[in-house]
């Protein structure tokens, strides 16, 4: 027993670790880019990265978090089907870059051809970590995410800042190492065991999973990253590169409360299926753990946040008051955890609910509050984000009882 605790207590280390390196390029990148961008340039940037987060919610909801479930808790899952799906959400992320592309005036084709790019190599990226964490091999994944931060310093360091094709090399420096390190990591892996046998009506159930799933995350983000978009289709460049700054500072606690249930997600599926007795005490467990680390973060925010936007992404994001944000991280942390639990037990539909209820009065006090103020437009995402954490607290209220049944 000794053993087998020190071997979670590895894989939990691992994952941790892997998304903490994850988390800490991914906040580099975006400050260096911030500092050495103009405004309007970053604004248009954040734009983009913003696409990208929607298809990383798309991909581990469909791809990542399916697998956690039912792969990793031994349960029959249709391999070739989901690559079919990885196929697809591929595609549709030339298709966005296409379409993004399209609207920006002035789009040259070696900006497409670079954001195509971009967008294959994070695909290619959050598979190559999806695949890793199922083998419990989650250290390999740390390679892409840090080639991705050395080749951007180099390109940063290199390039001219006034040069014509600058966002387009940045993207491209973005994208290729991603791409050709998750090829090699993909190379290099041995192949597996077979699998179980998908069993008769298993296919919804992952499936069903899969797409609850989905709306209740592209529904957060609509409230947060969505934004960025709204702000450069309404011409605020300023607006879109300022709240880019501002999620980017807020998300760090929510990479780890990823990390911590990404860890916990597989086992707490196989005690729900089991109905064991410890599935209470864990879950109650990982809520208290991913909410002490959105409550630490939310103080950081308070006290150090105004200070944190000048000094990491320029003076010209001093200006920027954290206090409205604050609240941000423990409210995320409580959907984060709980969503988790309900996962865990096959109702994604209840956070699906409780999403589309916070995101009715995120629209009504959108409405209400129109004025263009990155402070201001942001407290309809608290307003809206918090009362899904709510709803979904007595959802799982009830999906705790289900369980019980």
């Amino acid at each position: 027993m000794p053993r087998l605790d020190m071997k979670k207590s590895k894989a939990l280390l691992q994952i941790i670790f892997e998304q903490a390196v994850f988390t800490l390029t991914f906040f580099v990148t975006q400050a260096l880019l911030a500092r050495h961008l103009s405004v309007a340039t970053f604004a248009s940037f954040s734009a983009i990265y913003s696409a990208v987060i929607l298809l990383n919610i798309v991909h581990g909801s469909t791809v990542m978090e399916p697998l956690l479930v039912f792969a990793k808790a031994n349960r029959a899952i249709d391999r070739k089907l989901l690559l079919i799906m990885h196929l697809l959400i591929t595609v549709s992320s030339i298709l966005a870059v296409i379409y993004l592309a399209w609207i920006i005036p002035g789009t040259s084709p070696y900006f497409v051809c670079a954001l195509i790019l971009a967008m294959t190599g994070f695909v290619a990226y959050w598979t190559v970590r999806a695949i890793s964490i199922l083998d419990n091999a989650s250290l390999k994944s740390i390679l892409p995410a840090l080639a991705q931060l050395a080749v951007v310093c180099t390109a940063i360091g290199l390039m001219p800042d006034d040069g014509p094709y600058r966002l387009s090399a940045l993207l491209v420096a973005i994208g290729l190492p991603l791409l050709l390190t998750s090829a090699l990591i993909i190379v290099m892996t041995k192949k597996k065991d077979g699998h179980p046998a998908q069993a008769v009506g298993e296919k919804i159930s992952w499936l069903s999973f899969g797409l609850n799933n989905s709306l209740s995350q592209i529904t957060v983000w609509a409230m947060t990253h969505g934004l960025v978009i709204y702000y450069m289709s309404m011409q605020e460049s300023d607006l879109a590169a300022s709240f880019r700054v501002v999620m980017t500072l807020v998300l760090p606690a929510q990479y780890l409360n990823i990390a911590i249930s990404n860890f916990g997600l597989p086992r707490l599926a196989r005690l729900a299926d089991e109905k064991s007795a410890k599935f209470a005490a864990m879950a109650r467990m990982l809520l208290m753990a991913t909410l002490a680390s959105g409550l630490v973060y939310s103080l950081v925010l308070w006290f150090w946040g105004q200070s944190l936007a000048g000094l990491l992404f320029g003076d010209k994001y001093s200006g920027l008051d954290m206090h409205d944000y604050f609240l941000l991280p423990v409210i995320l942390a409580a959907i984060q955890g709980m969503r988790t639990v309900l996962k865990a037990l096959k109702l994604t539909r209840y956070a699906s609910w409780a999403m589309a209820g916070g995101f009715l009065c995120f629209m009504l006090v959108f409405v209400a509050n129109p004025v263009a103020s990155v402070s201001t437009m942001f407290v309809p995402t608290v307003f809206g984000l918090g009362l899904a954490a709510v709803i979904m607290l007595h959802q799982l209220g009830k999906g705790l009882k289900v369980a019980a049944l």
